[in-house]
């Protein structure tokens, strides 16, 4: 059990996939259209158009996804209540473009397939998982996580690495 007030929505989403509830923790989940290790160790072979999606979930605040282009052209957030925010300089991406909407944590695998379709791009099939105070290998191999992600990953990574199966 937390020892901090903790947003119900995050509450579920530890018991339904039996994540320890360690206060304070932090657990997050990558895709991209280029492999993990390009973002943090070989960032020269980013393309321009290279995208990251990003869920994040503290145990003691508010989940968010972040999606963001390597050229920094456009940044998209979406957060609970339906809260959808976009920064970009340029209008198509602003007005033009129809962001699908995320209105609870539990809709990401699904976010994830309507992003590709809206964008036209290709995530990897890949989840790289984080963590903070857990352990980022234990929930890459959590069965009800990868259940759950099954929609948009095949293979889960921790340390910003593919990981041999």
């Amino acid at each position: 059990m937390f020892d901090h007030p903790t947003h119900p929505e995050i509450a579920e989403w530890f018991t339904q996939f039996n994540v320890p509830e360690v206060s304070y923790s932090v657990c997050s989940i990558d895709l991209s259209n280029e492999p993990p290790e390009h973002w943090f160790y070989k960032r020269k072979k980013l393309r321009p158009e290279s995208l990251k999606l990003n869920l994040h979930i503290p145990a003691n605040g508010s989940w968010w996804v972040d999606l963001s282009r390597h050229d920094k052209l456009f940044n998209v957030q979406w957060r609970p209540n339906d809260d959808l925010r976009i920064e970009s300089q340029q209008l198509r991406y602003r007005k033009q473009i129809k962001w699908p909407r995320l209105h609870n944590l539990m809709g990401f695998p699904l976010l994830v397939e309507q992003l590709q379709q809206c964008l036209e791009v290709t995530f990897l099939r890949h989840a790289n998982i984080g963590a903070r105070l857990l352990e980022p290998e234990a929930l890459a191999r959590n069965p009800e996580l990868r259940q759950w992600l099954a929609p948009c990953a095949d293979t889960f990574g921790w340390n910003r690495r593919m990981q041999p199966e």
